[in-house]
């Protein structure tokens, strides 16, 4: 199921995303609070074993900064969280509306 491959900090915190990621990577992210911007996010559908259950893996790319000095130094971070939720719950509802209708759309084409 192919999905939208960027999200709003709003979203990224609606899907508790930001629990699975130490604080000093994010602490920049959550400062800014710019809702404006949006993350890099990869969003692949995973197996579940359990009834009635969905199992979803996120990808989420950070520009962190690794410098102690003056001089920031950025590198690419990719933190890989893996959510397993009811089909029935908001996140699920959530999961919909991220799911990217046009490249269906496309691949019928």
């Amino acid at each position: 199921m192919p999905y939208t491959n960027c999200l709003q900090l709003s979203t990224i915190e609606y899907l508790d995303l930001l629990d699975d990621i130490p604080y000093k990577y994010i602490k920049k992210m959550i400062h800014e609070d710019d809702d404006e911007y949006v993350y890099d996010v990869e969003i692949i559908d995973l197996d579940c074993e359990r009834i009635a259950y969905c199992r979803t893996q996120f990808k989420l790319t950070l520009n962190v900064d690794i410098s102690q000095g003056a001089l920031p130094i950025y590198v690419d971070k990719t933190f890989t969280i893996v959510k397993e939720y009811n089909n029935s719950s908001g996140i699920a509802l959530t999961m919909l509306d991220l799911y990217d209708s046009d490249s269906d759309s496309d691949e019928e084409e």
